[in-house]
């Protein structure tokens, strides 16, 4: 589909703008709860800026792993990078609009409800790399999978008492993690390694 230069223009203006005024919740809606119960935020509303980040910063971290891990996985030679970045630019644009839920939480309701909201801020052609990415059929989609399953574990690794206070606070522990994210590294022996540190 060939576009005229001012077409092109227009649309990157606006998947920019959804991006740029599209703000996450940095905390997730329970996690604000308990924290207005304990009196520690109360000029604040779940939906404000205060607790809230552009959405672009926050898949700002996601390329920058890939493009650091790509060259140590196993099969490099098999994942085009260049489209597993544009999966990770794309690929939280549902959950942030609508608000994030910690993944341990999320049911296919939460889902349903980020896919439509995907549906409505993303493009068809762009869509389809999310559709790719959720599918993980292709070493591009399980490679940005992946890398979107090393992100927080970064923080968690990096923040150790931050995490293990959370999880304790939600009754979880390591095995949800285990559960919830192995499957996601185990097409790559480099990654699986990576996840089991």
């Amino acid at each position: 589909m060939r576009l005229e230069a001012k077409q092109i223009l227009d649309e990157l203006v606006k998947l920019q703008n959804n991006y740029a005024s599209t703000f996450r919740a940095m905390i997730t809606q329970e996690r604000y709860d308990n924290l207005v119960k304990s009196g520690l935020i109360k000029d604040y509303t779940y939906d404000s800026k205060f607790i809230r980040e552009p959405l672009i910063e926050h898949v700002g971290h996601t390329p920058l792993i890939a493009s650091y891990l790509h060259k140590y996985i196993e099969h490099t030679d098999k994942v085009d990078l260049g489209r597993a970045l544009i999966m990770l630019s794309i690929h939280d644009i549902g959950e942030t609009s609508v608000g994030d839920i910690m993944t341990y939480k999320k049911t296919k309701e939460h889902e349903d409800i980020e896919l439509k909201a995907t549906k409505k801020l993303l493009p068809e052609y762009l869509f389809s790399y999310f559709q790719e990415m959720e599918e993980r059929k292709t070493f591009d989609a399980k490679f940005a999978k992946s890398v979107d399953s090393i992100a927080p574990l970064l923080h968690e690794f990096a923040m150790p008492k931050v995490t293990l206070e959370r999880f304790e606070q939600y009754n979880f522990g390591i095995d949800n993690i285990i559960n919830k994210k192995k499957e996601h590294f185990e097409w790559d022996s480099v990654l699986e390694k990576f996840f089991n540190i």
